[in-house]
């Protein structure tokens, strides 16, 4: 998938950001894996793939959860421009072996890895399954693309 799009549209939005001066490097960094965390949670709170117990089975709401799969990918995207990964032009999707709760766990390994050490490689291991969750939740990287790019959600610190 060509994500050099990605970073460019999300690189806009991010300038308009008012980021709290008084916060460290730190702080800043440590809030944006928080709120990375928060808004995966929230899209697999939205998937229901959590649910082992036997009850009423609620209607899954296909946009939402695209909603929220964008607003993930947003997260995702603007801590690779505040790292500087932003020369990765393309990033290959496989599609997943795996059920959606052991991607949603392997997704959180991954954020781990990046905060314990930052590197490129996690970061692409990071995207990688992030975009192969996509494609297990039914979107084709163009509904991904075309969804990114007519976001109107801005990200906050």
């Amino acid at each position: 998938m060509h994500i050099a799009k990605l970073f460019e549209i999300e690189s806009k939005s991010d300038n308009k950001l008012f980021i709290d001066n008084s916060l460290s490097e730190y702080k800043i960094i440590a809030r944006k894996h928080v709120q990375l965390h928060i808004a995966l949670s929230d899209l697999a709170s939205e998937t229901k793939c959590y649910q082992y117990w036997i009850g009423k089975q609620k209607k899954l709401n296909a946009d939402a959860i695209l909603d929220k799969y964008i607003y993930c990918l947003k997260h995702i995207i603007s801590l690779g421009l505040y790292n500087s990964y932003n020369d990765i032009d393309e990033i290959e999707i496989e599609p997943s072996e795996y059920c959606l709760s052991d991607q949603f766990l392997n997704l959180y390994i991954d954020i781990n890895d990046l905060v314990i050490s930052p590197s490129k490689d996690h970061f692409i291991t990071l995207i990688e399954d992030y975009l192969s969750l996509g494609i297990s939740l039914g979107f084709t990287e163009e509904l991904i693309t075309d969804s990114f790019s007519n976001c109107k959600k801005q990200l906050a610190l």
